[in-house]
């Protein structure tokens, strides 16, 4: 139909729009029959009045329904000719439950779902001119009930447009139970996705890399965020700049000089709600066309974050000494995301000499950056902590990443990164318009926690309780069957380290039986990184080296409960049946 053509008028019930305003279930509806394409690209509207006077509503509450089917593109108007359907034909419908939550409108309900509050037979709208003739001129053989649809192509909508597309017809004949049963698989379906999502319970997870909440001073914390709470000061019921609450800025700045040897501006530090959303926000701001490296194997999830933005990323093998550069050259990589004082699962410390081959690697061209993840380096029990990258680095090639859910409680969603100047005017310039992400309040009490010391304590505390948990773990295993399959390698840091198997079972099976003992157990081998470049074949040269055809488990020991370790060391050894 061209746009000179004019549609007839437009039928609705509206005695069956439930709670929702008039102009809300107009605009509904015909934003509906646009979107199924019902009413086709390049209709011409009835004028408000006509409109009005046909439905008896005020001409307001036409103009309000154009004006929002305008505002979100279903509709263009043009100067003395009238309102025009736009091609909306790549809309894919979404199908909305009887009451949507959350939409706000004129008297406080909800918006209805049309296909679900109009007639009793699915209410679509008439096109019918006072003739009787369908929207194409074709004379309408008999009225479908109250449903109002004019007998004609519109009305054989195939299974496409019951699924959301609009505008795709076929031969056969569509019904309301088609959408109906759409539906109903959906909302089947969905409550299943949810389910899959969830982390199933287990006797023991030793996979998850996760803290023991019982050592967190919650005592303490509480009243600090009740301090933050009385404040008589309305600075933290204010806007929090960009970069996050200035007082948390510069106890982190002080925190790292004291701990790290890092001296740092409290305004190149960025704080946000996890690592995962400060790694998103840099993938924003160096491009799609940045190319990220990741240590193989490695942290699995960052790779997931790259590809999700869209950013190719490379694997890199690693060896003794950490990420080899030779590799990385080859790669092609622009940036590359590392783990200098704890590689994650391996527990390697990268050497000066590498990281001074890591640093050539970076000045040699200008687009070329480090991202420092500090993973788990406050956690060494032998030793002083290692000094991170960024306080040995002379060219500004380092950005340093950090988090508090580890060293304080999983919880507590508040991480940090430290950007060098030159690429903080950039991140000013093309990302301070994000909000923080982080509440005041908290950002408040996690300043004063770390000020007045609460912070270093808690971690000295704590790395106390997972050297003699660490000392725990390995006792038992010495003492079980374990110890005459396995053999343990760790590096005195972290809370984790991989335990090598002698054992005829595959991986799969190594999973399937521990999921049985109740135990969720990871292998090495899982994370590996595959990229489908090429690289993915790759396997570490450590890997290779040192494997020696034994099965190994990264066996993250953070979270067990001392009375559930004999236990949990038992079900791992009946996991092996060398071990009977």
């Amino acid at each position: 139909m061209s746009a000179s053509q004019q549609a007839g008028m437009l039928t609705y019930d509206l005695r069956s729009r439930g709670t929702s305003s008039l102009y809300e279930f107009l605009y509904q509806s015909i934003r509906e029959d646009i979107a199924r394409g019902r009413i086709p690209c390049g209709t011409k509207l009835p004028s408000k009045r006509n409109l009005a006077q046909h439905l008896d509503i005020g001409v307001a509450t036409v103009t309000a329904a154009y004006d929002q089917l305008i505002t979100e593109g279903f509709v263009r108007t043009e100067q003395r000719r009238g309102y025009f359907v736009e091609d909306v034909s790549e809309f894919r419908y979404k199908p909305v439950n009887a009451q949507v939550k959350g939409l706000g409108c004129e008297n406080g309900t909800s918006l209805g779902n049309g296909a679900d509050t109009r007639g009793a037979a699915g209410g679509a709208s008439s096109m019918r001119s006072a003739k009787g003739t369908t929207a194409d001129g074709a004379s309408a053989e008999r009225d479908y009930g109250d449903r109002g649809i004019a007998r004609g192509a519109v009305d054989k909508v195939g299974p496409a447009a019951v699924a959301g597309i609009p505008g795709v017809v076929d031969n056969g004949s569509a019904t309301t139970s088609s959408a109906n049963s759409a539906a109903s698989t959906f909302s089947a379906e969905t409550p299943q996705a949810i389910e899959r999502a969830r982390d199933p319970e287990y006797f023991v997870d030793l996979k998850a890399n996760r803290t023991s909440v019982s050592l967190f001073p919650a005592t303490v914390w509480g009243r600090y965020m009740r301090e933050a709470l009385s404040l008589p000061s309305d600075n933290l019921l204010r806007s929090i700049p960009f970069n996050g609450l200035p007082e948390l800025r510069r106890a982190i700045a002080s925190y790292l000089r004291r701990t790290r040897g890092m001296d740092v501006s409290p305004d190149c530090i960025i704080i946000g709600a996890g690592s995962e959303y400060l790694y998103g926000r840099l993938l924003q701001m160096l491009g799609p066309t940045t190319t990220f490296a990741m240590e193989n194997p490695g942290y699995r999830k960052f790779a997931a974050i790259s590809k999700a933005f869209g950013n190719p990323w490379r694997p890199v093998p690693i060896d003794e000494s950490g990420l080899l550069v030779d590799e990385l050259e080859e790669s092609g990589a622009d940036v590359v995301h590392v783990s200098p004082a704890n590689h994650f699962p391996t527990g390697i410390v990268m050497p000066i000499k590498r990281r001074l081959e890591l640093f050539e690697w970076a000045n040699r061209a200008r687009k070329r950056y480090i991202i420092e993840d500090d993973y788990d380096s406050e956690f060494r029990y032998s030793g002083r902590l290692i000094m991170p990258l960024f306080a040995d680095d002379a060219s500004d090639k380092v950005i340093y990443l950090n988090a508090f859910s580890k060293t304080m409680v999983p919880s507590l969603r508040i991480s940090y990164m430290v950007l060098p100047p030159k690429l903080l005017a950039r991140y000013v310039d093309t990302m301070s318009f994000y909000s923080c992400t982080v509440s005041s309040f908290e950002q408040y009490a996690l300043a004063r926690f770390i000020d007045e010391g609460h912070l270093e304590r808690h971690i000295n505390r704590t790395r106390n309780f997972y050297r003699r948990q660490r000392e725990a773990v390995l006792r038992e295993i010495a003492q079980s069957p374990l110890a005459e399959i396995s053999h343990v390698e760790e590096r005195n840091a972290g809370t984790h380290f991989l335990l090598y198997v002698r054992t005829s079972l595959a991986h799969d099976q190594v999973r399937q039986r521990g999921a049985e003992q109740g135990l969720n157990i990871s292998l090495f081998n899982d994370y590996l990184l595959r990229d489908g470049n090429g690289l993915s074949e790759r396997t570490t040269k450590r890997f290779e080296k040192y494997s020696n055809g034994e099965t190994a488990l990264v066996l993250n020991y953070a979270g067990i409960e001392p009375e559930r370790l004999p236990e949990t060391v038992r079900r791992l050894a009946c996991v092996f049946p060398e071990c009977e």
